[in-house]
């Protein structure tokens, strides 16, 4: 990439030391949701030098193999399949979605109040409130 001289004199000083700070922000803030993501997934959390692809990697297999144990759970009850280990990961990760669209996408609330107002509430006289007395 080409910086033109224009270009790098258009910033101030306190600019750029901003910006570099910003940087910094945010690498430490990576590198924390990344060391706490390596800290929950079981298979990687004793390695003492993992990269974040392996960490992203083993998480994924983590998070499948969670599927598989909660379709385990939810499948034994009701009787319907024999052996989860025989799916493929993409049969698990649509069954998956279905349970959590069905479980978390419950139905909208309509609000009935503003059906009932009859007038705007700028055109309604504002009742004022009177003082109470304290005995």
């Amino acid at each position: 990439m080409v910086k033109f001289q224009s270009a790098l004199k258009s910033r101030s000083l306190s600019q750029m030391v901003a910006k570099k700070h910003l940087k910094g922000h945010l690498k430490r803030i990576r590198d924390r949701e990344y060391s706490r993501l390596r800290a929950m997934v079981p298979s990687i959390a004793a390695k003492e030098k993992v990269s974040k692809v392996e960490v992203i990697e083993e998480a994924v297999k983590y998070i499948d193999e969670l599927h598989r144990a909660l379709l385990e759970r939810l499948g034994g009850a009701k009787g319907k399949v024999d052996d989860f280990s025989k799916l493929s990961d993409e049969n698990v990760r649509q069954m998956m979605r279905n349970v959590m669209s069905f479980t978390f996408n419950p139905s909208p609330q309509v609000v009935v109040m503003e059906r009932q107002q009859r007038l705007p509430s700028y055109l309604t006289e504002k009742r004022r409130l009177k003082p109470t007395r304290f005995s």
